[in-house]
């Protein structure tokens, strides 16, 4: 199992393995996409894997981590349709702690998302986290230590996982496929988590939305009521289909993403932090013509939009209004 980034942290799991065994439980800290649910099961592997190098990928152990079908490790995640994990959720694995392993040494259960847990989800696991049975572990993976009770992440040991090097992330999207200037705009929109590089990546119809949302910006600017609308309208289409609301969200993270470049660029004309490498030309272009004010007033404007998405307002709505007034900031 190849996991780019936070080789360290790897490392100091497995010294810590043979120096004194597992913790009874962990908790994962680290924004998302760093790798921290693949490290989880990494270390369920290396707990079961039945070579003299563990975990060594490929013994029976490790495949069946690898392919979800090992029955001593579970892996615990938010329902789906629903905002978080709640307490009639967690029951059932809470029970099945006491049952020894079936086949390995240790039985894993590893809870994606640790930050929905609900409160009393979490009061119900703190027995489990005071009493731990000696051949059960527990990954917490959480992108957010403050929305876990003091009481919970206090139980737990600590992992936290730092973000990757842009150079380091843009080698390996290199290695795996992509042309040189789109590897140096993943890594850089990525900010460091290779989990968010590689879905950009891997999912083509995300990266295609990106790019033309950004053509629709460029020339956005000074636009009259009409060419306002229309590209609303070609918007709209983009994030047509099942996933309506998700694209839409990807379209007005694209525009943070590029009016934050354009503020940071009106404002020092540093050119370092830049995510969006690739439109480099077309920020250079907008910084000089109308300093920070119109980034600072895009960046209000797509706040406000977030929030009457989140608020379940219509999406064609929002994008109209969106476009507006960003044509005229």
């Amino acid at each position: 199992m190849k996991i780019l980034g936070n080789q360290k942290v790897r490392q100091g799991l497995l010294e810590s393995l043979a120096r004194s065994g597992p913790a009874s439980s962990y908790l994962f800290l680290g924004d998302s996409g760093l790798g921290k649910s693949r490290t989880a099961l990494w270390l369920a592997s290396a707990l079961n894997c039945s070579a003299e190098e563990r975990p060594c990928g490929v013994c029976p152990s490790c495949l069946k981590i690898a392919h979800s079908n090992h029955p001593d490790v579970v892996v615990q995640e938010r329902p789906a349709g629903k905002t978080g994990i709640g307490v009639g959720d967690v029951r059932e694995q809470i029970a099945a702690t006491a049952y020894r392993p079936y086949e390995g040494r240790h039985r894993v259960w590893i809870v994606a998302e640790a930050e929905t847990l609900t409160e009393e989800a979490q009061n119900a696991l703190l027995k489990t986290l005071e009493e731990p049975p000696g051949t059960m572990v527990m990954v917490l993976v959480s992108s957010s230590e403050s929305a876990l009770l003091p009481t919970v992440s206090s139980r737990c040991r600590p992992v936290r996982f730092q973000s990757v090097p842009p150079e380091e992330l843009w080698r390996e999207l290199e290695e795996r496929g992509a042309e040189p200037e789109q590897a140096r705009t993943l890594a850089h929109l990525a900010r460091g988590r290779p989990g968010v590089a590689l879905g950009w990546l891997e999912n083509k119809s995300l990266w295609e939305l990106r790019c033309t949302t950004l053509d629709f910006l460029s020339g956005l600017h000074g636009a009259q009521l009409w060419p306002a609308l229309e590209t609303a309208a070609r918007l709209d289409k983009l994030r047509a289909g099942e996933e309506a609301r998700q694209s839409l969200a990807a379209v007005l993270d694209t525009c943070r993403l590029f009016y934050r470049d354009l503020l940071h660029l009106a404002a020092s004309g540093a050119e370092g932090a830049v995510v969006n490498r690739d439109r480099l030309d077309d920020l250079r272009r907008l910084a000089t013509e109308g300093g920070v004010a119109r980034p600072r007033k895009a960046l209000e404007l797509l706040l406000e939009a977030s929030e009457h998405l989140q608020a379940n307002l219509n999406g064609r709505l929002v994008l109209q209004r969106l476009c507006l007034h960003l044509s005229r900031c």
